[in-house]
């Protein structure tokens, strides 16, 4: 049997639910053993904006997203002896994420941090990666709300 690393890509922004999603792939890469990658996709350029202005603002969002990044996996080695791989790209972040969990073959779940809302109503990313990834990924999209508490967590590992 040929053994792979298994790897769990979670999506991040910065929003409180996507640190339960952090807690919950660094518990299943500890126990299970694997790894964890971070996702953070930084919005691209408007293209109204001129030249310098445009540029600046551009370094500012990609500085923004190593920030978050690095204090991530600080969190990450801290609570749970992990040490996740940083992945900063920019575009469309469903796009992006598509293609982060598609270009690699040891991603073995895409982990999605969702707050709760009223009327069981998705956000507008989540939707659309379940829509467009039901038959595209070969990966399970594993949807994570962020009201679980570690207790709650280390029963679904």
């Amino acid at each position: 049997m040929q053994q792979t690393n298994r790897k769990y890509l979670v999506c991040v922004d910065g929003r409180e639910e996507c640190h339960v999603a952090l807690r919950l792939a660094c518990m299943k890469a500890a126990k299970r053993g694997g790894t964890v990658a971070l996702l953070h996709v930084v919005p691209p350029a408007d293209f109204q904006t001129l030249g310098a202005i445009a540029d600046r603002m551009r370094e500012e969002r990609l500085e923004d997203g190593n920030e978050l990044l690095a204090k991530l996996r600080t969190e990450a080695e801290n609570n749970f002896e992990v040490t996740p791989e940083l992945i900063l790209l920019e575009g469309s972040a469903g796009d992006k994420i598509v293609e982060a969990a598609m270009s690699n073959p040891d991603v073995i779940m895409l982990a999605l941090g969702v707050a709760q809302q009223q009327h069981n109503s998705r956000g507008k990313l989540t939707s659309w990666l379940v829509g467009q990834l039901g038959g595209a990924l070969l990966v399970p999209i594993l949807l994570v709300p962020n009201n679980l508490t570690d207790q709650q967590l280390a029963t679904l590992i």
